[in-house]
């Protein structure tokens, strides 16, 4: 067979891929030629016009494959890259940034909230375990921030692990604490990477096509983690969703966050604040997020009002000093998709802080609830590890944003605490899943939640677990 024939196996990105498809591609060259770009037919301009759709074959090389493949690096992937990695899994972590953080430092939401109540009854720590690491590791390179917008009502140590409901943070230290900790745990990383869709046999997910400048290439896996934050992997691998609110308007809106430098010392401006510097949240923006052209429009017209609020800013009394300094990478998207599992979690068992047997991560951010915020009078609802497996599809975890939620308890889910405590059981689990050869839906909770305890994670089981 000659080279170039060799270096033609290659999958059908519009198609399906099974582990035979796999293995003849990957035997005849196709992962050894890493920089091959797809091969693309295109129909007649006569036919485009006809029909209106411009149509192409597209074949897709296979340049690796991974035990596990985390899509996203934003706190709730990375978190999942590194708990796969550490539970033995041969893991890649994919992000489009040319850093990790996501919300936390493209879109400059710099303060973690949700690693416990933000009121009484507070006295447990919902998020430990390797999210607990991560932050240590920004308190190491001296990355806490000296102020954040909520008030102090107790005294906490985070140097020493035991982490307020709130942790405010640089976000220079905080992409340097994920890189830290993803070369320690040996997690691979690409960078600079869309991951535009999943690789398909029939219902099962295995692997994922990304788009980069390297071409279009497919990477197979065992099993896939989304944490795409809008649920993009399982949307496209036909996952249905949680029925969404009537109304785009009724979605969270998106935020343009920036940071001012030049703050005078005694200047009362809050937000997050390092020094003379200060993050704050900017114009907002309603809307689908997962639209193009709506993301568009988001962007251009925050960041053209966000620049007249500060010159007016700048014209203030003894605020002339204060500049511009840096705005968010992207607008920060609140609320997508909510993707349909195995179990739907609701308003009600937020509220009543509902105990599951399949417990996996503890939520305590307080939730938008009949137009206020809403306390818990707990200290916080379990979250069932069904809520991390979709319905319709195999070998394919959620982490994040996108799990199977109502709104109320979404709302309170999507923090980035509870998301890295939700990143951590879906690392967990696709790593045990890829390791015994099972589908996500078939894995042994019981083993995943002693492997969650040992990882030091909280799940207000260690009594009852021995």
């Amino acid at each position: 067979m000659s080279e170039d024939k060799k270096n033609r196996q290659v999958v059908k990105s519009q198609g399906n891929i099974g582990r035979r498809e796999f293995m003849g591609a990957a035997l005849g060259g196709a992962v050894a030629s890493g920089g091959l770009l797809s091969s693309v037919k295109t129909v007649s301009a006569v036919e485009q016009t006809a029909t209106g759709v411009y149509r192409e074959e597209m074949r897709t090389p296979i340049v690796a494959r991974y035990q596990v493949i985390v899509a996203g690096g934003g706190p709730g992937g990375f978190i999942a890259a590194l708990a796969a990695a550490r539970s033995g899994a041969k893991t890649l972590l994919i992000e489009r940034y040319p850093f990790l953080g996501g919300n936390g430092t493209a879109g400059l939401m710099t303060c973690y909230n949700g690693f416990r109540n933000q009121r009484p009854p507070e006295a447990l720590q919902t998020v430990k375990g390797i999210p607990a690491e991560y932050i240590g590791e920004i308190v190491r390179l001296g990355g806490v921030a000296d102020a954040d917008p909520y008030a102090k009502e107790f005294q906490h140590d985070v140097a020493n692990g035991d982490i307020p409901y709130c942790v405010g943070f640089d976000p220079e230290a905080a992409k340097v604490a994920s890189l830290n900790m993803v070369k320690k745990e040996g997690v691979e990383l690409r960078l600079h990477s869309w991951v535009v869709g999943p690789m398909l046999d029939g219902s099962r997910v295995t692997g994922v096509i990304v788009e980069s400048k390297s071409g279009r290439q497919a990477i197979a896996a065992d099993i896939v983690v989304d944490a795409t934050g809008d649920g993009d992997i399982a949307a496209r691998a036909g996952a249905s969703v949680v029925k969404s609110p009537a109304a785009k308007s009724d979605l969270l809106r998106m935020t343009l966050m920036y940071r001012l430098g030049g703050l005078p010392p005694d200047a009362k401006e809050g937000g997050i604040r390092i020094g003379n510097r200060v993050v704050k949240w900017g114009p907002a923006f309603s809307g689908d997020g997962t639209d193009v052209e709506t993301l568009t429009r988001a962007e251009i017209e925050t960041r053209l009002k966000l620049w007249e609020q500060v010159q007016k800013k700048r014209s203030q009394p003894g605020m002339g000093s204060i500049y511009l300094m840096q705005t968010a990478t992207g607008i920060g998207v609140r609320e997508t998709r909510h993707i349909l599992g195995g179990y739907v979690l609701t308003v009600q068992n937020a509220i009543q802080g509902t105990r599951f047997g399949d417990v996996v991560a503890i939520s305590s951010n307080p939730m938008e609830y009949q137009g206020k915020r809403y306390f818990f009078k707990h200290e916080g609802f379990d979250i069932p590890y069904r809520a991390l497996v979709p319905q319709g599809v195999e070998n394919l975890v959620l982490a994040g944003r996108c799990i199977s939620a109502e709104q109320n308890p979404f709302w309170s889910a999507r923090a980035m605490g509870g998301a890295m405590a939700i990143g951590h059981a879906s690392g967990c689990a696709a790593a045990m899943a890829a390791k015994v050869n099972v589908p996500p839906r078939k894995l042994d909770v019981k083993a995943l939640q002693k492997l969650l305890l040992s990882q030091n994670a909280e799940l207000r089981m260690q009594k009852r677990m021995g």
